[in-house]
């Protein structure tokens, strides 16, 4: 392997301290009995050599492995409902064959996510890796496998949240004082353009002896450090981060990456060079960095109890016109989990900007959080980006050219999450409430 650029190493050293990690030893404790069980199973989709990755117009054939791609799955389960979430290392993907199947397996609710790695393959070629079998199929099968595993090896799960804050981006589509916005896709001076969202969001889930089984974490930046030039398969920054916490947390417990709000949202730490084979090393740094926050949050987390109260679900997928074709509609969705009462999570499909995390903490009126962008709730084709009102009138990329839904698409699918987070917790109410009135 070859040493760390002299130039990252400067920089790394000047933004933190030291970048060595202390192993975290997480000992938790739960509270009551667990009405909630958990599944997992992760599945290997790394795919053969000879295809291309998603994300640029110019990307090359792939010709080697950097490091192994999976998809992982997450099953929710209580006596009256369940739900299962697979996150994949892939950039574009929904599949409405897994969408019908999944649910024939006996689940209620399906999510597919995606963590939205540039340096995976495309999962729109119907060539690779042979006509007979594009290698979505594949995929398609194993993700299905891994539900069943899930499905057989479930746990009584107890739930813990918290959060921290790490400027690890910047908005790529730059203000200008005329109104408009200028896309800066390299930032070489590493300048935080803002705005951003810096939360990052750490779900623990821990069995009935308070031992850390999964351990979910969402943050909203894109997985590009590689970029354009990369011809190896790799999961980016979230592989290492998932790897590092993996071996530190302890217990076996595994460790899932979910994007969020990353639409607008580049990492700091592009460096592409003249040698592909050195951004490996920024993209560790990367990941790296996240990961140190990630074990902060756990080892602050040891004394918050886990919970498993309830599980609540709600999901609706509509129809909205098309921004620029004259009698056309994009179908989209969301979905709703309240967890415990105070745990809400809200999903949106396509590439969603930050913003939509940020509406989202401002109005569900929860102590938690998560918001998970990149992520399907039905089988209907990718949307593409969904900006914010004022980025679409701004423009830029992901803000105007590249946008399919109606202008203000992302702005009613939020509130759509939140309304259904509100049905669950009964704030809303089927029939009309008669006011009352202050007498004093």
């Amino acid at each position: 392997m070859k040493p760390m650029p002299k130039k990252l190493l400067l920089w790394t050293r000047s933004l933190i301290p030291v970048l060595g990690i202390t192993a975290a030893v997480l000992t938790v404790t739960n509270a009551g009995s667990a009405e909630i069980s958990a599944g997992f199973a992760q599945v290997d989709i790394t795919p053969p050599l000879g295809g291309r990755t998603t994300g640029y117009s110019n990307a090359p054939v792939t010709d080697g492995i950097h490091d192994p791609i999976y998809a992982q799955i997450v099953i929710l389960k209580t006596a009256q409902q369940s739900i299962a979430l697979a996150v994949c290392d892939l950039c574009i993907f929904n599949s409405a064959t897994l969408h019908e199947n999944v649910r024939a397996l006996g689940i209620d609710h399906f999510l597919l996510a995606n963590t939205h790695t540039h340096a995976a393959p495309s999962m729109r070629q119907d060539d690779f890796p042979s006509a007979e079998k594009p290698w979505r199929h594949t995929v398609e099968e194993r993700i299905l496998a891994a539900v069943t595993e899930a499905q057989e090896d479930m746990f009584p799960a107890h739930f813990a949240v918290s959060t921290g804050e790490l400027q690890l981006g910047y908005n790529r589509l730059v203000r200008q004082p005329e109104g408009h916005a200028v896309t800066h896709f390299d930032n070489p001076e590493r300048i935080p353009y803002g705005p951003i969202d810096p939360t990052v969001t750490v779900m623990r889930i821990s069995d009935d002896r308070g031992a850390p089984r999964l351990i979910l974490l969402s943050y909203a930046c894109h997985p590009v450090v590689l970029g354009p030039r990369n011809s190896k398969i790799s999961a980016g920054y979230p592989g290492v981060l998932r790897e590092m916490i993996e071996s530190q947390a302890g217990n076996g417990a595994k460790c899932v990456f979910i994007q969020g709000g990353a639409g607008d949202i580049n990492p700091l730490i592009i460096p592409r060079s003249s040698d592909p084979e050195e951004d490996f090393a920024f993209m560790k740094t990367m990941g790296k960095l996240l990961g140190n926050k990630v074990l902060a949050i756990l080892k602050r987390m040891e004394s918050i109890e886990g919970r498993s109260d309830s599980l609540e679900i709600r999901s609706k997928i509509i129809e909205v016109e098309h921004r620029f074709i004259a009698q056309k509609s994009v179908t989209v969705g969301t979905a709703s989990i309240l967890i415990n009462g105070d745990i809400g999570v809200v999903t949106m499909p396509g590439e969603p900007f930050h913003l939509f995390q940020e509406y989202l903490r401002d109005r569900a009126a929860l102590p938690h959080t998560f918001f998970l962008g990149y992520c399907s709730n039905g089988g209907y084709p990718w949307p593409s980006y969904v900006p914010d009102l004022m980025s679409a009138a701004r423009g830029g990329y992901g803000a105007s050219d590249t946008t399919q839904a109606a202008v203000g698409t992302g702005e009613r699918l939020l509130n759509l999450g939140v309304s259904q987070l509100y049905q669950m917790r009964g704030m809303l109410k089927k029939e009309p409430q008669r006011h009352i009135v202050d007498k004093e």
